[in-house]
C-alpha cells in the first residue's frame, strides 16, 4: 500500500490498532467522456477535512472509532485493467482478514470488483447493495470487460445476481434492462428509500457489502462525477438510506466515482464525505 497525505478525517490509528480500515483504489479504466475518477481517493480525503467528525443526529463521533487510513493500492502504471485490478486484489488480501472492516475510496466503480474478489470467499452468504444511477451491467464497453459500465456484471461473476440488490437505478442501455436480475429496484418504479425498506427483511441476518456510486445523487448536489444523471437523490435522502442499512450486518463498503475536476465548488466531495461519516457511524458506531 502507498502511504497518503492527508488521510481521511479521524483515521489516526495504525492498521494494527484498527478495526475499520479506509483505503483507496485510484483506478480508472477506459472512459469515453469525463475523466478523473482515479483522483477520487485524494479528492475524498481532502474534502473530508471540511466536515465535522461528530454526527448530531446519531450522537456519535468518528474520533471514538478504531479507524485507520492505510493509503492507496499501488497499481501498475500503464498495465491493462485486469492486471491493475489483480494488483489491488492481491494487496487487499495481504492485509485484510475476517473481523477487519474494509471501506474503499474509489476510483471508478470497477474498483469494487477486486474488493469483492478478495473478501467474498470469507462470506459464502454475502449480499451486496448497490446504490447507483447506472446498472453497470454491460458485458463490455469500449472493447473492455473490466470497465465502469461493466462493474456490476463483473461483481456478479463472483457473487450470484440473486444476492446483488440494485437500488436507485434511473438510466442505462437497453441491453442492461433486458438482462434478467431478480433484485432490481429502478428509481422510476420505486423510490430508493422504499426499496431499501422493502429489502431489509431479506438482508438482515446475512453479511452485507454496500457499494455507493456518488452519481446516485442528483447532479445538482453532486456534479463532480463521471456520468451525472438527472433525477437523483438529495444528500439527506441518501443518508436516510445509509442509516436504514444500519440494521444489517454490514461487513464492508465503498464510495466511488468522485471526480473533483468536474466540480470546482468541491461540494461533491463534501457531500460524499458526509455520507461516509454517517455510514461509518451508523454501521459501526458501537465499536471502540
Amino acid at each position: 500500500m502507498r502511504p497518503v497525505s492527508p488521510r481521511f478525517i479521524a483515521c489516526h490509528r495504525s492498521l494494527a490498532d484498527a478495526r475499520i480500515v479506509l483505503y483507496g483504489i485510484p483506478f480508472e479504466g477506459r472512459v469515453n467522456l469525463r475523466k478523473g475518477a482515479d483522483g477520487g481517493p485524494r479528492d475524498l480525503r481532502l474534502a473530508s477535512d471540511s466536515i465535522e467528525t461528530y454526527s448530531p443526529f446519531l450522537d456519535r463521533d468518528m474520533e471514538d472509532l478504531p479507524l485507520a487510513d492505510i493509503g492507496d493500492c499501488e497499481l501498475p502504471d500503464g498495465a491493462p485493467p485486469r492486471e491493475q485490478l489483480d494488483a489491488a486484489r492481491d494487496e487487499i488480501r495481504a492485509w485484510w482478514r475476517p473481523g477487519l472492516i474494509p471501506f474503499m475510496l474509489g476510483g471508478d466503480h470497477t474498483a469494487t470488483v477486486p474488493v469483492i474478489e478478495a473478501i467474498a470467499p470469507a462470506f459464502p452468504d454475502l449480499r451486496i447493495v448497490q446504490l447507483d444511477a447506472h446498472p453497470d451491467l454491460r458485458e463490455e464497453f469500449l472493447g473492455e470487460r473490466y470497465n465502469y459500465a461493466s462493474a456490476m456484471a463483473r461483481v456478479m461473476d463472483t457473487v450470484p445476481a440473486e444476492r446483488v440488490y440494485q437500488v436507485g437505478i434511473r438510466t442505462g442501455a437497453r441491453e442492461e434492462y433486458a438482462r434478467h436480475r431478480p433484485r432490481f429496484y429502478p428509481a422510476f418504479a420505486v423510490h430508493p428509500l422504499d426499496a431499501v425498506r422493502t429489502i431489509l427483511p431479506e438482508l438482515r441476518g446475512h453479511p452485507l457489502y454496500v457499494t455507493i456510486d456518488v452519481d446516485v445523487l442528483d447532479p445538482a448536489e453532486a456534479p463532480g462525477t463521471g456520468s451525472p444523471e438527472p433525477g437523483g437523490l438529495r444528500v439527506p435522502e441518501l443518508i436516510d438510506v445509509v442509516r436504514l442499512l444500519g440494521d444489517c450486518q454490514v461487513i464492508g463498503g465503498d464510495l466511488v466515482e468522485v471526480t473533483h475536476a468536474w466540480d470546482p465548488t468541491g461540494r461533491t466531495g463534501i457531500a460524499a464525505s458526509w455520507v461516509i461519516r454517517e455510514a461509518l457511524l451508523s454501521w459501526w458506531g458501537h465499536m471502540r
